[in-house]
């Protein structure tokens, strides 16, 4: 599908979070022209403090944490051994760069491969919404600490990371992170002069997992913009979907 059909679906979903209730890591942005999707998942911002006592996420949600073993139940009624056993291992899937009009990347374009490899990397723990200090929107959620290693075929992407697996039914899981630029370790670059006086900032990983398979979309983080002076915009370039969960963001990428 054209780019800007999935741009602007996008920014039709100013609080679409692909699993209610969900916590992402790292997403403070302000956001203009286009929304970038995790300033779009406004319902999943990251958190701003931790411990067991009040762990607070950008959009007001406040959470209590616990340790959570892998096999026990959980009070949502399922263990975390259930939706980490929906992510865990390595998956494959076929996908089509995206492109945009002015925008010039590689070392990849048309058809490519992404290989997702998730493995547990710490004890899991349930998260309790704060029903007093949150909105309504927040939800109870099970995180289970995992690593990722996240490559596509060509070279482009060879990218390690660590993040928490959210999950708030037995049947669905998410990843979501965002990755410096400076911290990317594949060939992704864009075409020197594409950008004008703009940088690349970050690029987002979304991945989600079910009985029936995976799925996943990129962004790329355009910045443009002052960022000593606090006056910094930014711009969702997709660069790939792939997959079929309805609450994905993704699904606006499809034909």
């Amino acid at each position: 599908m054209a780019p800007e059909k999935c741009e602007s679906e996008l920014a039709r979903r100013p609080r679409a979070c692909p699993i209610p209730g969900v916590t992402l890591t790292h997403r403070i942005w302000r956001v203009a022209a286009l929304p970038l999707a995790f300033a779009a998942l406004g319902g999943c911002a990251g958190a701003r403090a931790g411990g067991q006592t009040g762990e607070e996420t950008d959009d007001g949600c406040v959470f209590a944490t616990s340790s959570l073993s892998l096999h026990e139940p959980s009070p949502l009624g399922f263990s975390a051994s259930q939706p980490l056993a929906l992510a865990e291992g390595q998956q494959s899937a076929a996908f089509d760069w995206l492109q945009t009009p002015g925008f010039s990347y590689g070392p990849e374009s048309g058809v490519g491969q992404v290989t997702a490899r998730t493995s547990v990397a710490g004890p899991a723990k349930f998260a309790r919404v704060d029903t007093h200090r949150s909105p309504s929107h927040c939800e109870d959620q099970v995180r289970i600490p995992v690593g990722v290693v996240l490559a596509t075929a060509g070279g482009a992407l060879d990218e390690s990371f660590s993040a928490d697996l959210i999950a708030t039914t037995a049947d669905e899981a998410a990843v979501t992170e965002l990755v410096p630029s400076a911290e990317l370790k594949g060939a992704f670059a864009f075409v020197p002069g594409t950008l004008g006086g703009r940088r690349f900032g970050r690029l987002e990983v979304n991945l989600r997992f079910r009985p029936a398979g995976s799925a996943g979309f990129l962004l790329a983080g355009i910045e443009s913009g002052d960022a000593g002076g606090g006056s910094v915009s930014f711009q969702a370039l997709p660069l790939a979907c792939w997959g079929d969960i309805p609450s994905l963001s993704s699904r606006a990428c499809g034909d």
